[in-house]
Parts: structure tokens; sequence; C-alpha cells
């Protein structure tokens, strides 16, 4: 398995932003001109509309040394960066920016006030896994799908498992988090074992996760090989 590229490495902490500003000291034209100069942000807050926390006020296309931040977002109830990097990266950013608002700004803060972190990680990679010999039911019913439409078109089409998805049940949640995915990476061909995986995850637990489940399946595929020689 090799990663091609990194789409999307977002981190959200959960905090109140009542909490970090309790008396409403911190005016907001203010704090986004001193984000814009400090992260070089190209699209930022420029109408009154644009500063509803309910909505999200956002920044994109800014800069932190060598990482680029894809969007900043600042919500009611938390804080969001997107980069292309890390969902470290991006955790670390939102600390550092809270860290520097609360020296500029008298900002109320402290890392434990962050009451939980959320993640999306969207990753592509190359990988050798054939997802439909995940198990013989997917492929039998592969194989049934394939003369049905074969038939009905007058010409062959071959249809195999392309996709998984785990995901929870979303009427449980308020909020829904999600799914995980794989699935083929889009404008490739079947044939070049190319992939688009997403996942609730921080980074690197997400690659971990999509290197375990392929050794998985090929020790599966490898074992499922052996037994069928032997029996033949």
């Amino acid at each position: 398995m090799q990663l091609s590229a990194v789409l999307l490495a977002r981190a959200l902490a959960f905090v109140e932003t009542a909490d970090l500003d309790p008396r409403g000291r911190i005016f907001y034209p203010e704090l986004t001109r001193e984000l814009v100069q400090r992260y070089q942000f190209q699209g930022f807050p420029q109408k009154m509309e644009d500063f509803d926390e309910q909505k999200g006020v956002t920044f994109v296309g800014g800069k932190s040394g060598d990482t680029v931040i894809e969007k900043f977002t600042i919500y009611n109830t938390g804080i969001l960066v997107d980069t292309r990097v890390n969902t470290l990266v991006s955790k670390q950013l939102i600390d550092e920016a809270l860290q520097w608002a609360r020296a500029k700004f008298g900002l109320h803060y402290d890392p434990g006030m962050i009451r939980r972190m959320g993640y999306v990680s969207q990753v592509t990679f190359h990988s050798e896994i054939r997802l439909d010999t995940l198990h013989v039911a997917l492929s039998n019913l592969a194989q049934r799908v394939t003369s049905a439409v074969s038939e009905i078109q007058g010409q062959k089409v071959q249809y195999q498992t392309t996709t998984i998805g785990i995901q929870h049940d979303v009427l449980l949640r308020k909020y829904p988090i999600a799914a995980f995915t794989i699935q083929p990476r889009v404008e490739t061909s079947l044939s070049d074992g190319k992939y688009f995986s997403e996942a609730p995850l921080p980074t690197d637990l997400h690659w971990e996760m999509l290197q375990q489940f392929e050794s998985d399946l090929l020790r599966s595929n490898a074992a499922m090989d052996v037994k069928t020689s032997r029996q033949n």
C-alpha cells in the first residue's frame, strides 16, 4: 500500500466561544484583521452577516510556517481547521491560534476547556486489494448482476464490489459523524488500483487501519487460494 495524497486533514475542537470571551470584550473586526495579518488568509469575513458563529465565521487560504491552512472556521460551539498535512498538525494549529489570541486579546483559554475533538481524514492510495474478494456472497452477487445486465444491454458489462462503507446509526445522533469508506478514486479505472478513503479519525490512525485492512484481506485471500489448491 502506498499513500498517494492527503486530501483533507480536519480537526474540530469543541469549545464554546462564549466561554473564551465571557465578557464580550473581543471586537470581531479587530480579531479578523489580526488573524488575516498573522496567517495571510486570502478569504475572510468582510460584512456583518459574515460574523454569524452559528453558520461559521470562515477564513480560507492561509499559511502558518510551511503549512497551508485550507480553512479556519469559528463556530459558537467549536473551532475547525482544515489542512492537507495531518490532523495532528490541524489540531496543533487550533491550540496555537487560541494561545496567540489569549496573549493578544486576553482570550480566556486553557487547553482543558476543549471538551473533545472531532476529525475527518481523506486520503488516496494505491493498493493491490480487490474489494470483490471480500466474501463469496459478494462475488456471486456481482456475477449474477453482470450476467443479468449484460443480457439486458446485449454486451458484456462487468460488475464487481467497489465500495466499503462502515457507518453508525445516524438517527441516534443529533450531529452525524462521517462514515469510514473505501472506494475507487474517481476518474480512474478499477484496474489502476487507486482508492479514496474517508474516516472520522486522526490521519495516522486512519492510515494504520487501511494498512491493517489490506494486510488482513491479502492474507485471507492467500489462505483461500491454498485451500482451493488443496481441494483440487
